[in-house]
């Protein structure tokens, strides 16, 4: 799908205020058949003739005619299957029978594996008996299509996210995986960035020929990193990783001396240990991938090169060299967003936490309706730069907002300052879209912002008790 400059004003007629930084666009994207079906076209009987169901599909321009009986949906009829037919034929001797037809609810995930099974070009969309639309597979392709990293080609967060939900919700049990390029950032900086972009080419290219299709699903998840979910077992999950960390061994010959990008894997899921209902499984997903993030970070940290990172391993002390504790992940802790409308403008005000400080940042535009999400997104970033009393060095590239019951999903892609690039991805939901839009912000900085956190704490370690001499913020209780 296109984007579209109806859902928002354009960025020239914002008038944003000096200082702040609106993204050229925002993107509702699909998720659903529901979200892609064409209205219901006129249904034909079975005795209809060739020649008037040829007559009807011209008049209508519709890529093909659902087929009933007593109210009952018996087959479709494409113009291709009416081709070379007599015309005084009927259609039932034409139609594809026993179609499985998409249901509006159903995942675009789902919907292309229905129409590839039955290698149709378009299906009836059925409502509880009802007929209700159709969707076309060239709809399907597209809006995947939209989901993809161009660089790679491999999908983005947003798709492993809903492959591994639908694998949940069917009872499968699920593995996250990690995968963290070692060396890349020197490479890139020494050799450039089109060198670097060919490293992650290639990268993705090795990650995916060791993957098997039927379980295992890849993503770009941002920057240097990519993940991976399978519903493999544990064991094989683990040997899996493995073969992933072996696989991703690329030479490179800087200034006379050869340097070689390899990855870090973390990997997490795969025993269940409580039951889960409908509403836990988004948050399931969500808590694997951080998981298996952390693992990833572990593994480079260690020299391990995997590690298979537990909710026990976050939640128990682990003790290190010295007797000191591990320190868990520093986090910023969003309080609020909200958006206010004032004389010709709209405010967007978001608060961050860190520890006993809480930080506003606000942005202003004349916008509203779709376009609003973009100023919680900025007003997010204008919250982060106080905190770390520097700008955040990124800009908000593309945000997208997809309704999921009764909650909003948020994906958040950040492009990193000119001369810099880096691509950062961030998802999240909650009942609030303006929640939503700045905890997928945040998600998407985490890694980053909880290591310059980590630095403020090492320079100024009083800090971690409460505001210190120096005015720095308490870094006690941090979570997102």
């Amino acid at each position: 799908m296109a984007y579209d400059p109806s859902f928002e004003p354009r960025v020239s007629d914002q008038h944003p205020p000096a200082g702040h930084h609106l993204p050229t666009r925002m993107r509702n994207s699909p998720s659903t058949v529901a979200d892609l079906m064409t209205p219901a076209p006129e249904a034909i009987h079975g005795l209809t003739t060739v020649a008037a169901a040829i007559d009807l599909i011209s008049a209508l321009g519709a890529p093909g005619l659902p087929v009933v009986e007593n109210d009952h949906l018996i087959g479709f009829i494409t113009p291709i299957q009416l081709l070379r037919k007599p015309l005084y034929r009927t259609v039932a001797e034409a139609m594809s029978k026993d179609v499985i037809p998409a249901t509006p609810d159903l995942p675009l995930s789902y919907a292309y594996d229905l129409l590839a099974r039955q290698q149709a070009e378009v299906l009836p969309v059925v409502d509880r008996g009802r007929l209700v639309g159709l969707i076309s597979l060239t709809a399907v392709l597209e809006a995947r299509h939209q989901e993809r990293d161009p660089l790679t080609g491999l999908p983005w967060a947003a798709s492993l996210r809903n492959w591994a939900m639908g694998a949940l919700g069917r009872g499968e049990e699920v593995v996250i995986l990690f995968v963290d390029l070692d060396n890349f950032g020197i490479v890139n900086k020494a050799l450039g960035h089109v060198v670097g972009d060919d490293i992650l080419r290639s990268v993705g290219y090795l990650l995916s020929a060791a993957l098997d299709p039927s379980t295992d699903v890849i993503c770009r998840y941002g920057g240097d990193e990519f993940a991976i979910a399978t519903t493999r077992r544990i064991e094989d999950a683990t040997a899996l990783a493995q073969r992933l960390r072996e696989t991703v061994n690329l030479p490179v010959e800087i200034e006379g001396t050869q340097e070689r990008v390899t990855a870090s894997v973390g990997f997490a899921g795969g025993r269940r240990v409580e039951p889960r209902t409908a509403a836990h499984i988004a948050a399931t997903v969500d808590d694997l991938l951080t998981l298996a993030s952390r693992g990833s970070t572990l593994a480079k940290e260690s020299g391990q090169g995997i590690v298979h990172h537990t909710r026990r391993d976050e939640e128990r002390d682990l003790r290190q060299p010295g007797g000191r504790y591990r320190r868990r992940e520093i986090r910023l802790r969003l309080d609020h967003a909200v958006v206010s409308a004032e004389p010709h403008q709209s405010v967007a005000t978001v608060a961050l936490g860190l520890g006993d400080r809480v930080v506003h940042g606000t942005a202003a535009a004349r916008i509203s309706g779709r376009a609003v999400p973009l100023l919680v997104a900025d007003a997010t970033l204008a919250a982060i730069a106080q905190v770390i009393a520097s700008s955040s060095g990124f800009l908000l590239e593309d945000l997208s907002l997809m309704p999921s019951e009764n909650e909003t999903v948020a994906v958040a892609i950040l492009a990193g300052a000119p001369g810099q690039p880096e691509r950062l991805v961030g998802s999240a939901r909650a009942a609030d879209a303006h929640l939503a839009v700045s905890r997928a912000v945040l998600d998407a900085l985490n890694r980053r912002l909880s290591r310059i956190l980590e630095g403020m704490l090492q320079r100024d370690p009083e800090a971690q008790h409460g505001s210190s001499q120096t005015g720095a913020p308490s870094l006690q209780s941090i979570e997102n």
